[in-house]
């Protein structure tokens, strides 16, 4: 068994995220692929042409969004978002961006006019001070608001992202208020990640005595002017009355594999004890190498139901700002249907559909007993109960006294999985893409005389 904390579910499976590519025209002072840009590449067009063109068929993904570097200086940008939007097969295209180039106001209509009606853009200070000396480029910020401003008249979906540092902690309600005229459809705030700058020798982690009371009086401006707000990577015990804005979720996201090895691990002290352990992932290992474990100003949930490590993340739906969640399967009937009818006629009942990047998990429950069928990608080597055209298939989690009864329902479940399975069906055994061709040759630096 796997910690939860080690891995990066719970995925929204419903969103893909596709890197593009990896330059940018800032600098920001906590960038987490800093080492990575101009050095990775993005996403072979051949590639995001066959996932399109596979979401054409098994509508496998609802939104899909660019992002870099900084993507909109990129050329075939548009090429990815016409191949999107010609397909026919998502319902919002968004873009990841700092928002400068939309300063151009025919450049942001080109952007809206190709399909685009999400836009996701950085805003890391209250005023030009703060956020060109984050950016490290004058100007900045100025160009970040022109470019928000031309997308508000253009009457698409607007949010902003805020980096959480020691550099605009003071000032993350005047964020708000920044902004506020803008009107947003949410504000998201994602605490600082030190993905090359473990040691935090950059001085960029805020400790908690200092970027709770901040984020709340934040929150708490989100909520008076009617703002939608997400917060990531802080404890949810930490939030107080706004603890409801914790999401930690993340899209699918195709991306160098590489980058998911310096990706940061969370741990909590009160994991076992906490109602909330299976969402709030605690403290990250940098944070807690500087500031220690926060055991005297975290306060666990009292637990409703004993504490079990978690061995699935939690199935999450779209994201879609301002609207409720999904209902768990009711969004993949490609995949309910490989097991459709048959806990019927078991007498049992499927109680939850699971689909994450890796595997998909069918929750069957039998009286007070359970099971769980466990798809992932079909390799040839290693143990498997059975394996079909897309899947090895695993049965796991045998709870309860009938297990006979249990047996013939698994061995149905597999029966059904694998007469129905069509072929390309996909689960992806790893994170990202591997191999020398996703990266760029480095320059050769002139050695020191």
């Amino acid at each position: 068994m796997q910690s939860y904390k080690g891995r990066f579910e719970p995925t929204r499976f419903e969103d893909l995220t596709v890197t593009v590519d990896f330059h940018c025209h800032s600098a920001c002072r906590f960038c987490i692929v800093q080492e990575g840009m101009n050095y990775y590449k993005g996403l072979p067009f051949d590639t995001y042409r066959r996932a399109v063109d596979d979401n054409r068929e098994k509508r496998r993904y609802r939104r899909v969004t660019f992002t870099g570097g900084e993507v909109t200086m990129e050329k075939k940008l548009f090429d990815y978002v016409d191949y999107a939007h010609a397909s026919g097969s998502f319902e919002h295209i968004r873009l990841q961006t700092n928002g400068r180039l939309m300063a151009n106001p025919e450049f942001a209509k080109r952007l809206v006019d190709a399909g685009i009606d999400e836009f996701f853009v950085s805003l890391h200070g209250h005023d030009a001070a703060t956020q060109d000396y984050i950016s490290q480029r004058d100007g900045s910020f100025d160009e970040a608001m022109r470019g928000m401003e031309n997308l508000k008249r253009l009457g698409v979906c607007l949010m902003t992202n805020t980096v959480l540092t020691t550099l605009n902690v003071a000032h993350l309600a005047d964020i708000v208020e920044t902004v506020r005229d803008l009107s947003p459809v949410r504000m998201e705030w994602w605490n600082y990640l030190p993905m090359e700058d473990y040691h935090d020798a950059r001085g960029l982690l805020a400790p908690m005595s200092e970027l709770a009371p901040a984020l709340v009086q934040a929150l708490a401006r989100c909520e008076a002017h009617g703002i939608e707000a997400v917060v990531k990577y802080v404890p949810r015990c930490l939030l107080g009355g706004y603890a409801h804005t914790q999401d930690n979720t993340q899209s699918d996201v195709v991306i160098v594999e590489e980058f998911y090895d310096k990706y940061p691990k969370f741990a909590c002290l009160y994991e076992a004890k906490c109602e909330h352990a299976e969402a709030c992932l605690g403290l990250h290992f940098p944070y807690i190498t500087k500031f220690g474990w926060e055991e005297a100003r975290l306060t666990p949930y009292p637990r409703t139901t004993p504490w079990e490590e978690p061995e699935y993340g939690q199935w999450v739906g779209t994201d879609t700002p301002g609207a409720a969640e999904a209902a768990p399967g009711s969004s993949h009937p490609a995949w309910v249907a490989l097991v459709e009818g048959v806990a019927e006629q078991h007498g049992a009942k499927l109680t939850d559909v699971i689909l994450q990047r890796r595997a998909c998990v069918f929750h069957f429950e039998l009286g007070g007993s359970s099971v769980d069928v466990v798809l992932t990608a079909r390799v040839e080597e290693g143990p498997a109960l059975m394996r079909s055209r897309s899947f090895n298939l695993h049965y796991r989690n045998v709870v309860g006294e009938a297990k006979p009864e249990l047996s013939s329902l698994v061995k149905a479940a597999v029966t059904s999985i694998v007469d129905r399975d069509p072929g390309g069906l996909h689960l992806d055994p790893r994170k990202g893409l591997v191999g020398a061709e996703v990266f760029r040759r480095r320059p050769r630096r002139l050695a020191a005389k």
